[in-house]
């Protein structure tokens, strides 16, 4: 695995804690073609995938999608990255019930789609590696929480240390996977690797916002290999959110 930057302090536990984003608005993080929001100490749902895990035309849909609801809304995607301001004060103005709702719409089709195991589906054979890279660090740089590894993506619970980042642990196990399945002759990584990359560059994460949001992520980690065959995927529940459940 590739080594870490070393936290800034080391916590004792993990805790979990609620954050009302709406609250701390704008918030600190940096956005590609998704938002990425940070804040210190907030646990995290992570969704990453197979590079060939989507069709193409089903992202180019969503793109188009999602910009002509921008735009219908006042917003001109290119503000994202050319005035940050702008486009945060302007999305922040969208009435907070209709953003929350087509955020949460795009979230179900991507997850929706995920399911089909579009792909190659590599990880139903190399699971375990994967399953090893996402615990690797838990209680020196992170807090790994409830995982799945399916077929052709991975959901994950994660709360770094102070001073880790979370896209910084997300490169390391993607590296350290990628290295380690290209090596088994038996996997097709090679094939997906010469056209690009194993792992889809840009990872899906989420600030867990309550206890509610919380057992309701548990719920679809352990539900979502429902329909697959035993020793195709890898499912961990870790007990340090356990105690949570009770606060609901």
């Amino acid at each position: 695995m590739k080594k870490l930057s070393p936290p800034t302090s080391i916590p004792e536990r993990p805790v979990f804690r609620g954050v009302d984003v709406e609250e701390l608005w704008p918030v600190p993080g940096y956005r590609r073609n998704l938002p990425h929001l940070r804040i210190d100490g907030a646990t995290y749902f992570v969704t990453f995938r197979l590079a060939d895990s989507i069709p193409e035309s089903v992202a180019q849909q969503w793109h188009e999608t999602r910009e002509f609801w921008l735009r219908a809304h006042g917003l001109d995607p290119a503000w994202a990255e050319l005035d940050p301001k702008r486009w945060n004060d302007a999305y922040q103005a969208i009435f907070v019930g209709e953003r929350r709702a087509f955020e949460r719409e795009q979230q179900r089709q991507f997850l929706v789609e995920l399911d089909k195991c579009h792909g190659s589906c590599l990880l139903a054979q190399a699971h375990g590696i994967v399953a090893q890279a996402l615990e690797f660090f838990h209680g020196q740089r992170v807090w790994t929480g409830d995982y799945v590894v399916m077929p052709n993506h991975v959901h994950v619970l994660v709360q770094s240390f102070p001073g880790v980042q979370l896209e910084e642990w997300l490169y390391s196990v993607k590296r350290f996977t990628s290295t380690e399945l290209g090596k088994d002759a038996g996997l097709n990584a090679h094939a997906l690797m010469r056209h690009g990359h194993l792992w889809q560059t840009e990872s899906f994460d989420r600030i867990v916002r309550g206890v509610e949001e919380l057992a309701r992520t548990r719920r679809y980690i352990a539900n979502n290999p429902a329909k697959l065959r035993p020793g195709t995927f890898a499912l961990k529940q870790m007990h340090w959110l356990d105690e949570y459940a009770a606060q609901r």
